[in-house]
């Protein structure tokens, strides 16, 4: 077997319990959480802030490691720093323990567990089907969130929910960390095999970039038109996935239910990983990019008009789709937009953008619907937000930055 593929089963591993529970199933647990440490969703809305504020900090000074160091060594760092934080999370005698440590961990393991790590690797060792590769290691964020969510629920409500997060933690430094450490390589060199060639007649990704510094790269019109974008539609997926199980829970649905929404969420953005990650070696990724949000924003109207139970599991699978679809555009146009030399610093530098933007929007989510009862006024302010990432990329050119 070609060793690339050991470095895409990797990262599909890494983001299956990584992304698998922090955004599909700890939401899963706040209910509980809530009445253990008698506080509010505004509150438990500050693990997220506290989250994003760290890769604020993290990514551009990780980025460039990823480049010049080692993205393995950053990524065993991460999944150490997630089984931390998932432990902190269970030991915290007070919410702002929780949310402080908890954070403050989970917040490293968040960018070095990401795309900015596996996949800037997946990248190096594969040319013509490097948006399939990349597909396919984004696969791991929907089967974790498939499998998990049920598990978490139903282990939470046998032995509660603190042993439960323990029991992912001790997972994370079991089953990853021994995987990262020997089945992971930075470069087709280290693992003695060689970069895929596409085969004869077909075209494969002419990487041609030179290293850009990271002024080049932060006065890149490209830059800011894709990342810009980039943080609106992050901030409105991933508040929203973070907020369901509270907005299901208001609606009178049952903690079965929920469970099974977000499993078949995150099992139907499956199908959006492998049509985006084939799509992203074929039409221009903007494009693509465009679908997703089109398909998000189709969803926000169906949880805003408040269907029936058998209509909100179809708008569930809608937001997996369109959602899934994001990591492998995302991973691919990076490399087209800035090239392989330069993939970990430009990723590096969209996390403050992206941090910046969610850290305005997580907190206020939970002040509206404290506020008001309900998310509505939220899904009607994530569609505005939507409509102007449409407006911001549309004028986005591909190819060499």
């Amino acid at each position: 077997m070609y060793k690339g593929w050991w470095i895409v089963v990797t990262h599909f591993v890494v983001m299956f319990f990584a992304v698998g529970f922090y955004q599909y199933s700890l939401p899963l647990l706040f209910p509980a959480v809530i009445e253990h440490f008698e506080t509010d969703a505004a509150t438990l809305n500050m693990l997220l802030t506290v989250h994003v504020a760290v890769g604020l900090l993290v990514g551009p000074l990780a980025g460039p490691w990823v480049d010049g160091w080692s993205a393995k060594g950053l990524l065993a760092i991460g999944v150490a720093s997630f089984a931390i934080g998932v432990a902190i999370l269970g030991l915290a005698p007070d919410v702002w323990l929780f949310v402080v440590g908890g954070g403050l961990a989970l917040g490293v393991a968040g960018t070095l567990c990401g795309p900015m790590t596996g996949s800037a690797v997946v990248s190096r060792f594969f040319t013509a089907s490097r948006g399939r590769a990349l597909g396919i290691a984004s696969i791991g964020t929907s089967a974790g969130g498939f499998v998990l969510p049920p598990l978490v629920t139903a282990s939470a409500a046998s032995i509660g929910w603190q042993p439960t997060v323990w029991v992912v933690a001790g997972a994370m430094v079991a089953i990853v960390l021994p995987l990262v450490l020997f089945r992971f390589w930075n470069t087709p060199e280290d693992a003695g095999t060689e970069i895929e060639r596409a085969p004869a007649g077909v075209g494969g990704v002419v990487d041609d970039h030179a290293a850009m510094s990271t002024r080049e790269i932060l006065t890149h019109r490209a830059f800011w038109l894709f990342t810009i974008p980039l943080a609106l539609f992050i901030s409105v997926y991933t508040s929203t996935l973070f907020n369901l199980g509270l907005h299901f829970t208001d609606r009178g649905l049952e903690a079965g239910q929920i469970a099974a929404m977000m499993s078949l969420a995150a099992a139907s953005g499956v199908a959006g990983k492998l049509g985006f990650g084939e799509v992203a070696d074929r039409v221009p990724l903007k494009l693509a990019f465009i679908a997703a949000i089109a398909a998000t924003a189709g969803a926000l109207v169906l949880l805003l008009v408040e269907p029936g139970v058998g209509v909100l599991y179809g708008t569930m699978a809608l937001l997996g789709v369109s959602t899934g679809g994001l990591l492998p555009v995302w991973n691919a146009l990076v490399p087209r937009l800035f090239g392989l030399a330069n993939f970990g610093r430009a990723m590096g530098w969209m996390g403050p953008v992206i941090a910046l933007t969610t850290m305005s929007v997580y907190p206020a989510v939970g002040l509206v619907r404290d506020a008001t009862g309900s998310y509505a006024a939220v899904f009607q302010g994530d569609l505005v937000a939507l409509a102007l990432a449409v407006a911001l990329v549309i004028p986005l050119q591909e190819g060499r930055a």
